[in-house]
Formats: structure tokens, sequence, C-alpha cells
């Protein structure tokens, strides 16, 4: 009776060794998983880290670009409004002269209306022609 007693033991032993080592496996595989899904998220967020970089350093390189031309433009514009404000003036005055519209002056200039108005009003002003303003 004792040797089936310590038999019954050591099987009872042994099955809750198997058991816990079924366990241990469980946790194991379970531990396995979550590190890869955590490596697959700190991959992705190292390949979004990328490209926001990426994003930026083009962003700021088009921004930079977008300014330098904006610059460019204001200089040219600056040269050149002196010069074709003067011209507009004389057209508008020419125009109103030869009997056109308001509307037809500012289709021709490609202008609004009230811009053709400030002109004329501004050569009235300087005395540039004395015609009335008509619309």
């Amino acid at each position: 009776m004792n040797l089936s007693l310590d038999v019954n033991l050591l099987l009872c032993i042994m099955a809750g060794l198997a058991g816990l080592v079924v366990v241990e496996g469980l946790v194991i595989v379970t531990l396995s998983r979550s590190v890869r899904k955590v490596s697959r998220v700190s991959e992705k967020i190292a390949h979004l880290k990328s490209a926001l970089v990426l994003l930026t350093d083009t962003t700021e390189a088009g921004l930079a670009s977008v300014g330098a031309e904006l610059e460019r433009m204001g200089t040219l514009e600056r040269s050149s409004t002196a010069v074709n404000r003067g011209a507009t003036s004389r057209r508008i005055a020419a125009g109103l002269l030869n009997g056109h519209s308001l509307e037809q002056i500012a289709a021709s200039e490609a202008l609004s209306e009230s811009e053709v108005r400030l002109h004329m009003r501004l050569a009235a002003d300087t005395g540039g022609f004395g015609a009335p303003l008509r619309g």
C-alpha cells in the first residue's frame, strides 16, 4: 500500500507539473505574440516618423520657394506698376474722350469699374481731363 500511494502521489505531482508546463507554454506564446505586436507598432511609429520628417522638409522647401517667388514677383510688380499705371490712366482718358462707356473701358482694360472710376477721378483731380464720370 505504501508503494501504490507513492506511485499515485508521484503521478499527481507529475500531472501537476505537466499542467504547469502547459500553462507556462501558453503564457510564453501569449507574451511572444504581444512582443511581436509591440515591435510592429514600433516599426509603424518609426515609419510614420520618417514620413513626417519627409513631409516637413518638403513643406519647408515648398514654402521657401513660394516666399522667394512672391518676393521676386513683388519686385517685378513694383518696378512695372508705375509705368503701367500712367499708361492705363492715359488709355482710360482716351477711351472716355472717345465716348466709350465705363463698362466698355473696364472690359478693355481688364479692370473693375471701381478701378476705372478711381483712375478717372485721379485724372480729373490732377487736371488730366475734365470729362464727367459716366457709368
